[in-house]
């Protein structure tokens, strides 16, 4: 069982997350612009793999605060969303700094893999993402949290690898546009910013259980 409220705000706050522009979709761009959709579909192949690699070590991470104590389980929960305002402020900030590079090079499919995968394996802030925005979500009066956070985590990948590919697909079919201009992109940026912003507000504030 999972709490309905809750899992509409993941769906909401995920689905912002994803679509926000950041360093992860700006590679998937300037892949796709450079390279053509396979490299772009195949780096974010790679950077899911990546995803994955953070939320089994997170789950991991979680379950030791758990066994600590319910009391850091929920403080982890309060600096979560402290961490999406935070995310939403920075989105805010780099609003003038979307670096898209669409100088072509040559590339296989399976190089543009392994490159997305030791982005995202290798970037500490995705572990530290994973460990302190899944848990705002989990109810551990409801079910079994790590399962609940292993549900979450795969959804979370799923929703960003269909957000990669279609981005990917887009960028490669608009390779003029995105390359020369990024007004878009930043309108895009500072919507999700605030939305984060909203989102880590609202749930600081709820009351947990």
């Amino acid at each position: 069982m999972i709490d309905v409220s809750y899992f509409s705000a993941f769906l909401l706050t995920s689905l912002v997350i994803l679509i926000a522009p950041g360093p992860d979709m700006a590679f998937i761009i300037s892949r796709s612009v450079g390279e053509g959709r396979n490299a772009g579909v195949a780096t974010a192949l790679g950077m899911q793999v990546g995803v994955l690699v953070h939320i089994c070590l997170a789950a991991f991470g979680l379950s030791a605060i758990l066994m600590t104590s319910v009391w850091a389980f929920q403080i982890i929960k309060y600096i979560g969303a402290a961490y999406l305002i935070y995310l939403g402020i920075q989105s805010l900030k780099r609003e003038k700094s979307i670096n898209i590079i669409s100088e072509k090079n040559t590339i296989s499919v399976r190089k543009a893999f392994i490159q997305g995968a030791i982005t995202d394996i290798f970037n500490p802030k995705v572990a530290l993402f994973f460990l302190t925005f899944l848990p705002q979500f989990i109810n551990p009066q409801i079910s079994n949290p790590i399962d609940q956070f292993f549900i979450f985590g795969i959804i979370f990948s799923v929703m960003g690898l269909a957000v990669d590919i279609v981005t990917s697909v887009l960028a490669s079919s608009l390779r003029q546009v995105l390359s020369k201009n990024k007004g878009i992109l930043r309108w895009q940026q500072k919507i999700s910013g605030f939305t984060l912003i909203g989102l880590g507000t609202w749930l600081a504030l709820e009351k947990r259980s």
